[in-house]
């Protein structure tokens, strides 16, 4: 596992994630919620844990994030991300493919089982995030940084 942020590339905007309200959105690298713990799970696919007001060192404040929404969760049924409790169902969405993108960036596509859009996309001017049916759009375009 590894501390990250996420860059939009289309919107020059983080992803950013509310434990509180389960929400995602875009925002400025220095916006609370902009951290997270992205974990590998082998083969190209990693879950993302929100670390907004959480110190994963202290007992106590890991095991208060079993119970909030912090992970990270596509709805490929309704194209929607937001955050959840944990990985197991009914959250399939949980799971994320890393794949190359165009003009050096990565691509995130969401492993939930339902049929529909697929990939993370970040909306420059709304400053949502949703999830599309391709690349085409540039929304899709991500970088991994490493915060410092």
């Amino acid at each position: 596992m590894v501390m990250v942020h996420l860059f939009c590339k289309a919107a020059s905007k983080y992803l950013v994630g509310d434990y509180q309200s389960g929400k995602t959105r875009l925002g400025n690298r220095d916006e609370p919620g902009t951290r997270w713990e992205m974990s590998s799970l082998g083969a190209g696919q990693f879950t993302f844990l929100n670390l907004r007001d959480l110190d994963l060192t202290n007992f106590f404040d890991a095991l208060e994030a079993m119970n909030e929404d912090r992970y990270l969760d596509g709805n490929t049924h309704t194209g929607t991300v937001q955050l959840v409790r944990h990985t197991g169902e009914p959250f399939t969405g949980t799971k994320w493919l890393r794949s190359p993108g165009p003009d050096n960036s990565v691509v995130f596509t969401c492993l939930g089982v339902a049929d529909g859009a697929r990939l993370l996309d970040g909306r420059p001017g709304h400053n949502t995030v949703q999830l599309m049916p391709n690349n085409g759009f540039a929304g899709t375009r991500w970088a991994v940084e490493t915060p410092t």
